[in-house]
């Protein structure tokens, strides 16, 4: 009897310290991948601007695999890569191409200044009238048709069937890969199911606006964490918040090339500046209606991480426009914010 006993105390205990081992077991499983860092999703970006994605990752980034390669759509363009040490992945949204071709021409004059027009934003969860610019919409629309090449799965369709459920995804991209990383975030925040729906952050870099107020209300209320770089000499992640346009002139060095105060010997006319010129602008299109809360594009401040440059531009007289493009795209370029997050360029060989 004694014996008998023992060997039912044995077997509990064996089935206690099991049933424990697999409790324990399924809670590490399910447990969530921390979110890659703003430092490695900068990384990834300057790797999507490359011929070859999944070359470029073996040269500069063997941490990392390509999972997920389409062929472009209309210009736009986005890859899945994972961290082959831990269940991390980033989907990376390409920015405008800066070359004269079709996918340029789509870039810039069909998406980056396609502004004029607003298209209605759907996939809120409580909020209204959310509107995001026609430029914004046929970019997301355009990502949404990507397919990868080897499985013919499109972005939504290859996280639900080959992340896996305790996987974070960081959704990333800079320039217009940001903008229009932000109602792509959106849209797969809604319509992702439970259990992939959860694991997604949002960090963008050098974003130009993608929607009104009610647009990036809805944004933060999805992701709360999300985080939005800037630096304080670009331009394009100012543009085209109306809230933005007087600093955007003085960023740019506008008065270098206008001189506005030359033009007239009144006391107005010497306190007038480009800056003071588009603030009034946008002043009387706001009180004749024609910007109003439902297209007038704002930036979430509750995400912006704003970086600071070191550089001090001297000059302050006599820019030329291509100098003025040429600080622009210095300030605005991905290996800029590389460097501002305590990495680099990429070394060409």
């Amino acid at each position: 009897m004694i014996y008998m006993r023992k060997h039912i105390l044995l077997f509990m205990v064996v089935v206690t310290v099991v049933l424990a081992a697999c409790k324990s077991g399924k809670k590490d499983e399910q447990q969530l991948a921390p979110f890659l860092s703003a430092k490695d999703a900068i990384q990834l970006n300057q790797l999507i601007y490359k011929d070859s994605s999944r070359n470029a990752f073996a040269k500069y980034a063997p941490a990392y695999e390509v999972i997920f390669v389409p062929q472009p759509v209309n210009g736009n363009y986005a890859i899945i890569a994972k961290s082959k040490a831990a269940n991390q992945y980033a989907l990376i949204i390409r920015g405008s191409v800066i070359e004269f071709s079709n996918e340029g021409f789509q870039n810039f004059i069909l998406q980056d200044f396609n502004i004029f027009k607003i298209k209605s934003w759907n996939y809120t969860d409580s909020v209204k009238d959310a509107y995001i610019s026609n430029g914004a919409w046929i970019g997301f629309q355009n990502l949404l048709l990507l397919r990868d090449i080897q499985t013919g799965l499109t972005i939504k369709e290859f996280i639900e069937q080959k992340v896996p459920a305790n996987a974070s995804i960081v959704i990333t991209g800079h320039s217009l890969g940001g903008n229009l990383a932000y109602p792509l975030a959106g849209y797969l925040k809604k319509e992702l199911p439970v259990g992939k729906k959860e694991n997604l952050q949002l960090i963008t870099f050098g974003a130009p606006a993608a929607g009104n107020a009610a647009f990036v209300k809805d944004m933060e209320d999805k992701f709360p964490n999300a985080e939005r770089y800037t630096t304080d000499m670009d331009i394009a992640s100012i543009f085209p918040d109306i809230e933005g346009i007087q600093q955007m002139s003085k960023l740019i060095g506008l008065d270098t090339i206008l001189h506005l105060g030359a033009l007239t010997n009144s006391v107005i006319g010497k306190e007038l500046n480009a800056g003071r010129l588009l603030d009034l602008a946008g002043e009387i299109l706001e009180r004749t209606n024609v910007i109003n809360e439902t297209n007038k594009y704002v930036q979430s401040q509750k995400h912006l991480r704003q970086l600071m440059n070191t550089y001090i531009d001297s000059a302050t007289s006599g820019l030329s426009v291509e100098a003025i493009f040429d600080k622009a795209y210095r300030f605005h370029k991905v290996d800029r914010y590389a460097e501002l997050l305590g990495g680099g360029a990429l070394k060409e060989d």
